[in-house]
């Protein structure tokens, strides 16, 4: 942890902040920043947190010191940041830059030129590679294609094929598991956005749903040691088409950023988080099974064994339930633009109708 404060606005990112913060591991020598122009980035995108893109003046600099950076501050929305805090978001994604991302091989994800959390507060600040203009940032609204969501299966496989069985070496045993006391929080905070859901965004509640979801409440402590089951592995935690940055030619390595709400769990989580919410309903009921098959022929070939397919498929069953938490906590008062409201309805439509077609409320205890 360094001694910068952490910022708050976009304004806070002043030319003696960024300086300080460059040079903390070398990016910037002797140089320095002498002008910063913030330009809000990804309206809509995030709920946890808010983006800003820097471009950086210096009075010298080395070929290293970037032009531009991508800013990672706390959330504006106080109810947000509060959320943020309370699930100790800023802190597993400083941490995951600082201790874990060396580690994986698998999973592109961007340079962090600095990383840092304020331990009173639980803030954290972080300053990213800057990815626009190089690479071609996925849309939630508009889903996976067929193609992207296999190699998206692929890649999620790889990385949790590299940590399978190994959730309680040290480098990743402080990550919040699904059962322990950050998640189990979810119990109280979530059905606390409920009801604001249900007189906002009554309109899409299929027939049933609303039953499903309260239950879907009383059963988040056993859903949340359902996914803490052995062998558990890394989970990204945040695996949608936002998150995603896709390179000019197909099949090339796709660039996954945010890891805020990492985790450790049933691999499935990740497949299911992005199932439910990042493909099209149709496209999702055509190919959920051969992805998933996709998905487990990728453990297999990392090297899984005492899974079977038909585990791995139940796991995702389960996932799916859980994963209706986020739509609630979007549409239920986590949404404050347009787009975000856009991202929920859509998001609530896709996670409803993959819950009502696997009946997934059926995996809860009688």
């Amino acid at each position: 942890m360094s001694n910068l404060p952490i910022p708050m606005t976009a304004e806070d990112f002043t030319p003696e902040w960024v300086t300080a913060a460059l040079r903390s591991n070398g990016t910037l020598g002797d140089g320095s920043v002498t002008a910063v122009e913030a330009t809000p980035v990804g309206e809509g995108a995030g709920f946890l947190g808010s983006l800003a893109r820097l471009t950086l003046t210096y009075d010298r600099a080395g070929a290293d010191a970037p032009a531009t950076v991508v800013a990672k501050f706390p959330a504006l929305v106080e109810v947000n940041r509060g959320l943020a805090v309370q699930y100790q978001v800023y802190q597993r994604e400083a941490r995951f830059f600082n201790e874990i991302k060396s580690t994986i091989t698998a999973m592109p994800t961007p340079e962090a030129y600095y990383a840092d959390v304020e331990e009173a507060t639980g803030n954290g600040v972080i300053l990213l590679e800057d990815l626009d203009g190089k690479l071609r940032v996925g849309d939630q609204l508009a889903g996976a294609s067929a193609r992207e969501a296999e190699q998206l299966m692929t890649q999620i496989a790889d990385l949790h094929a590299t940590w399978w069985g190994r959730a309680e070496e040290d480098t990743i045993s402080w990550v919040p598991a699904f059962d322990g006391p950050v998640w189990a929080m979810t119990a109280q905070t979530l059905p606390s956005l409920w009801p604001t859901y249900q007189e906002e965004r009554s309109h899409l509640l299929p027939p049933g749903m609303a039953d499903i979801i309260e239950r879907t409440w009383e059963g988040l402590i056993w859903l949340g040691q359902q996914l803490s089951r052995g062998p558990m592995t890394l989970v990204h935690g945040d695996y949608r088409m936002d998150n995603m940055f896709f390179p000019p030619s197909e099949g090339d390595p796709i660039t996954i950023i945010d890891w805020q709400l990492m985790s450790r769990g049933r691999g499935p989580y990740d497949v299911a988080y992005f199932m439910s919410q990042s493909i099209d309903v149709e496209l999702r009921r055509e190919h959920e099974r051969a992805l998933v098959k996709r998905y487990h022929d990728g453990l297999l070939a990392g090297g899984v064994r005492d899974y079977s397919f038909d585990d791995c498929f139940e796991d995702y069953r389960l996932a799916c339930l859980w994963c209706v938490m986020y739509p609630v906590a979007m549409g239920g008062g986590m949404a404050h633009n347009e787009r975000a409201v856009q991202i929920a309805a859509e998001v609530s439509k896709r996670s409803f109708n993959t819950i009502l077609d696997l009946d997934s409320v059926s995996v809860l205890p009688s």
